[in-house]
């Protein structure tokens, strides 16, 4: 809760610094935009793009490897090409680390024989891998519910 309270203040804070100033003219009560104006510290305070008011929050929270992370995973097709993302996905990343299942094992040996080329194109990206771990489709487990024999057969234990 308390890390949503430190989000929306720090939105409102860079709300309040980008914001448009307004102030009263004299008794009249009409409020000017004061696009031209400046503030006490000297700084224009005209109305910003929100691109470079969401720049700074990114840079200000230390959010900007969290989105190239998000951007790998949003964007695989576009970095990897189609081919490929078709037949493989990334999974997860964790201490530089990428973690891909391949549709089939020729294919995870053809991106294992790849991963180099894979780590230029990420990194051109922006993020840097320390390495890549492709793995093969998973073979269908026999385990059934939580409770398991030790040395059994499988489900196979059950006859004669």
């Amino acid at each position: 809760m308390s890390n949503q309270r430190d989000l929306a203040r720090a939105l409102l804070a860079s709300a309040r610094r980008h914001s448009h100033r307004f102030r009263k003219e004299g008794s009249s009560g009409r409020r000017e935009n004061s696009e031209n104006s400046e503030n006490e510290q000297g700084q224009s305070v005209g109305p910003q793009l929100i691109n470079e008011s969401l720049s700074e929050l990114i840079a200000d929270q230390g959010w900007g490897e969290h989105l190239k992370i998000g951007d790998l995973f949003t964007r695989w097709d576009e970095i990897v090409g189609a081919e490929i993302a078709q037949n493989a996905k990334p999974m997860r990343l964790t201490d530089g680390k990428l973690l891909i299942e391949a549709r089939s094992t020729a294919w995870a040996t053809q991106l294992r024989l790849m991963s180099d080329d894979l780590k230029r194109r990420i990194a051109a990206e922006g993020l840097e891998l320390a390495e890549i771990e492709v793995v093969g489709p998973r073979s269908p487990s026999w385990r059934r519910g939580g409770w398991t024999v030790k040395g059994g057969r499988g489900p196979r234990d059950t006859y004669g």
